[in-house]
């Protein structure tokens, strides 16, 4: 069952060690991950998944390693076998100062993966442990500007906008009625993980808090906690009010 859920961007100049002198930039970002991050670990999760986009859908345990070495800084998490896509990695780093507090997992979700296989995952991922927590990360898109990486798209700002709503109500609907074609169009990372989590989160009743919603460098970032109700620590384990989603 999904206690909580918490959504992260994945660039990574979120690691102090990258960003250099534009550290700062991102300080309240950082901020408000640390506070999402303690609202998971606060449900007092069995089990947290990390899940992120990659080039295909993949699970592996906690024996992994993240690298930040391509994008700067000599910058490794982890000493497992298994090399973990950016967005994971960045999940990684996050979870550094909590790795003795739930066992964890690292779900990829491929780039391409329908709505209806992410929403599927994300059931599957609910029913892996008495009390899971999801760590999503993802980016909005990045064609806000002229001087954003995809250049400038006019609907991308109301597009992160959507989003950035969806995640305030915890709007499970919303989000697993994202079309992919769109969101490949105005290089949305965190489509198929914000799928997945509206699935996980499909048969409970999220409470959703927008912690955090910026673009310093002209991409979409959220930040976001997702709690439901009765799902207090080990408080046991509540009726679940079934929602309908098509995802078909």
């Amino acid at each position: 069952m999904l206690v909580a859920a918490g959504v992260f961007p994945q660039p990574p100049v979120l690691v102090p060690g990258v960003a250099g002198r534009r550290t700062a930039d991102l300080d309240g970002t950082r901020a408000n991950c640390a506070l999402a991050l303690t609202r998971l670990f606060d449900a007092d999760p069995d089990l947290v998944v990390v899940l992120g986009g990659d080039d295909h859908t993949a699970c592996h345990d906690s024996d992994v390693t993240g690298t930040l070495t391509p994008y700067g800084p000599d910058t490794t998490f982890g000493e497992g076998s298994t090399r973990l896509p950016l967005s994971l990695t960045i999940g990684r780093w996050l979870l550094e100062p909590h790795l003795d507090r739930a066992a964890c997992e690292f779900n990829s979700v491929a780039w391409n993966a329908t709505p209806a296989e992410c929403f599927r995952l994300g059931e599957r991922i609910a029913d892996r442990a008495a009390r899971v927590a999801l760590l999503v990360l993802g980016d909005g898109s990045a064609c806000r500007t002229e001087r954003s990486p995809g250049f400038l798209e006019p609907d991308a700002i109301a597009y992160d906008d959507h989003i950035a709503e969806a995640l305030r109500g915890g709007d499970t609907t919303a989000l697993a009625a994202l079309r992919p074609e769109t969101a490949e169009r105005l290089m949305v990372a965190g489509r198929p993980a914000w799928q997945v989590l509206a699935g996980a989160a499909s048969e409970r009743s999220p409470v959703g808090e927008l912690l955090d919603y910026s673009a310093p460098y002209g991409v979409g970032y959220f930040v976001a906690s997702w709690r439901f109700a009765g799902s207090s620590p080990r408080s046991g384990r509540p009726e679940r009010d079934r929602v309908e989603i098509s995802t078909e």
